[in-house]
């Protein structure tokens, strides 16, 4: 006879089995944390950390990874390890520009040589120097070579090869525009190039450092912010993976190792595993994705009338990557990584709160922005039947910023005929719209109670946000800063936000690319995501800013979005994007922005079973007894068996604890 379990009875009955069942399966591999003699003394679990990292690296395995959160200190991880493993040895840093003079001193504090590679002189002086050793390289030095321009023939206005004569077109069978021939050096089906170089040949330094100094020279290859390496045509990226395998051994350091979409490691771990190399070719990222991803299948059918009484079917399908990430895959990663969580390093810090405000527009704002939609996707709808992809960027743009600008007047004009096929006629510009009114309510609450506010804008050209939000706080008495890229460059932005603190600003305004590495923004316990930003990278690397070693004060970040309109549903993928990525690492969050995405039940047994690692049986940290009332129905048997469907499948063999499939 077959006893039935509601999904909390069984958390409740085989919680413990099944927490004790996966230590024994994934033992430590090391349990001695590293303590070096010079340098600053580890806090917390860094030095448990390293030691993980001085293991693989004596076992010369040629790459490790470091998924380490923000303000964990990863370079502090990862110089230990490396100078214990090579005292008196030379190691390479790749890093963002901004970062290159915060290695230098962190070398420095650990008892090593810091040096910055800025041009030629630099690397050949690197020969006559003696270790410990940390060369510092940027990466915009390192692939920076001579400059280049498209080089097509425009015929009627359409990009045409010089050399065959042939039509340039993309993916979709359409032409080239000039910004996409910009953005990437395209070849044509000839083989020809279809850019040129122009301005004096220059050496990119990376080239030059593999040509000056012997392979050997440097023992190990630090490479910073890991995951902005993730493109397979990116040109950082290809001299990133040339770097590292010249090198040899590299720690690889991210705070978001996974940005959601399983296609993103592909190359994190092709171009530094040989055994990831040994299963899959440089151009199988799709068989990765088949195996490891999700793939959903979309197919459309079109029914035609031939004449007055025939009639005929066609049915054409693709399919597109999805958020999520197959179990399968941790076999790859979790070997060759330390994972590390700001609370494995620092004890009592203050709460980390993440809400999400979706607003209702006022009712002649929303009747506006219906309008607007309703043409715009009648037009996308028609452009797709005619076979157009081409509407679908400028519907995506539009649908999410204009609600954020009634007062800017808006045109959607098609490709082809220059038709404008949606237009939004603005209102008054003196209209201060919901979102607007929410966000300076906030900012005022925030400085009475004596907190800076940092506000996160996407819109800072078309449809500027910056100026006209600084206008409206500056009228309610508030100090106001604006980060701009053209005026703060990145060197000079942490030293930028230092003088605003110290002139005491209450707001600073800025795009959150500008400040997600390598900033610390403890003055800033509230950030404000007033529009909706689609990297998980950006976004996590961004959110995290302020809760880090050294925060006093409760950190609050909101996300700020309209009901009924393209924002929404906006926030529902990002949500499962970060679900995804933070379970990866291990960090199985509840509430918050991942809220918003459906919830999937096989996390929620893994969110539950880790929460017993440190729970009372009572439930007192997490509380078993507030579990969702759903009811997942799993038979007792005495023989094994698979329940459920898809990625939702267990195991429930007899008498012993659930595996995942």
């Amino acid at each position: 006879m077959e006893n039935k379990l509601s999904f909390k009875q069984f958390i409740e009955r085989f919680g413990t089995e099944l927490v004790a069942q996966a230590e024994a399966a994934l033992p430590p591999i090391v349990t001695q944390p590293l303590y070096r003699k010079s340098g600053r003394t580890p806090k917390g679990q860094q030095a448990l950390a390293s030691a993980g990292l001085l293991q693989r690296l004596q076992q010369g395995q040629a790459i490790t990874y470091l998924p380490a959160e923000m303000s964990t200190g990863k370079s502090k991880i990862a110089l230990d390890a490396v100078l214990a493993y090579q005292p008196q040895g030379r190691t390479l840093v790749l890093c963002p520009p901004h970062l290159v003079e915060k290695w230098k001193r962190e070398a420095e504090l650990e008892g090593a040589r810091g040096i910055i590679l800025n041009s030629p002189a630099d690397v050949r002086a690197l020969a006559s120097m003696d270790g410990p050793l940390v060369a510092v390289l940027s990466r915009e030095k390192a692939k920076l070579g001579s400059g280049w321009k498209p080089a097509v023939t425009w015929r009627r206005g359409l990009p045409t090869c010089p050399d065959c004569s042939r039509l340039v077109i993309d993916k979709d069978r359409l032409p080239l525009t000039q910004s996409a021939l910009e953005r990437k050096r395209h070849f044509c089906k000839c083989g020809s190039a279809l850019w040129q170089q122009v301005g004096s040949a220059r050496v990119p330094l990376a080239d030059y450092l593999k040509r000056i100094i012997p392979r050997g020279f440097f023992k190990t290859m630090i490479l910073d912010e890991a995951h902005e390496y993730k493109a397979g045509d990116s040109a950082q990226g290809i001299v990133a993976g040339s770097l590292g395998f010249w090198v040899g051994q590299v720690l690889a350091l991210t705070g978001t190792l996974f940005g959601g979409y399983a296609s993103n490691l592909f190359h994190l771990l092709w171009r530094y595993m040989p055994e990831f190399r040994a299963k899959y070719r440089h151009n199988e990222a799709a068989r990765f994705v088949a195996e490891y991803g999700l793939l959903e299948r979309v197919t459309r059918e079109a029914d035609y009338r031939d004449g007055r009484v025939s009639r005929r079917k066609e049915r054409s399908s693709h399919t597109r990557e999805r958020p999520g990430l197959s179990p399968l895959l941790l076999p790859w990663l979790l070997p060759a990584s330390a994972f590390v969580r700001l609370t494995d390093v620092v004890e009592g810090l203050p709460p980390y709160e993440e809400q999400v405000q979706l607003l209702q527009m006022d009712g002649f704002h929303q009747g506006q922005i219906k309008h607007f939609y309703d043409d715009l996707k009648e037009a996308v709808n028609a452009a797709l039947v005619r076979g157009s992809r081409r509407l679908l960027g400028a519907y995506l743009q539009a649908g999410l910023s204009v609600p954020d600008a009634p007062w800017e007047p808006t045109e959607v004009v098609e490709p082809d005929t220059k038709r404008v096929v949606a237009s939004y006629d603005p209102l008054p510009g003196e209209y201060q719209h919901a979102k607007e009114r929410e966000l300076l309510d906030l900012v005022c609450r925030e400085q009475a109670g004596g907190r800076r506010v940092l506000v996160y804008v996407q819109n800072t050209r078309v449809r500027d946000q910056l100026s006209r939000l600084k206008a409206q706080l500056e009228n309610q008495g508030l100090r106001v800063a604006v980060l701009r890229a053209e005026t703060v460059p990145a060197a000079r932005r942490e030293a930028w936000l230092a003088q605003q603190v110290n002139q005491g600003v209450d707001v600073v305004l800025a795009h959150p690319r500008l400040v997600q590495t390598g900033l610390d923004l403890i003055d800033f316990p509230t950030l404000v995501f007033y529009q909706v930003e689609y990297s998980v990278y950006t976004l996590r690397q961004a959110a995290r800013r302020s809760w880090r070693i050294g925060q006093t004060q409760p950190v609050r970040v909101v996300f700020m979005g309209y009901q009924q309109t393209l924002q929404a549903g906006a926030y529902s993928l990002i949500a499962t994007k970060a679900r995804s990525s933070l379970a990866l690492e291990g960090e199985l969050v509840e509430g918050g922005l991942v809220a918003a995405a459906e919830e999937d039940p096989l996390l929620l047994l893994a969110r539950s079973l880790i929460s017993q690692t440190d729970l009372d049986w009572r439930g007192s940290r997490l509380g078993l007894e507030k579990l969702p009332d759903r009811q997942v129905e799993l038979p007792l048997l005495a023989t094994p068996r698979w329940v459920g469907a898809g990625k939702s499948r267990v195991l429930l063999p007899a008498g012993q604890p659930v595996l995942f499939s």
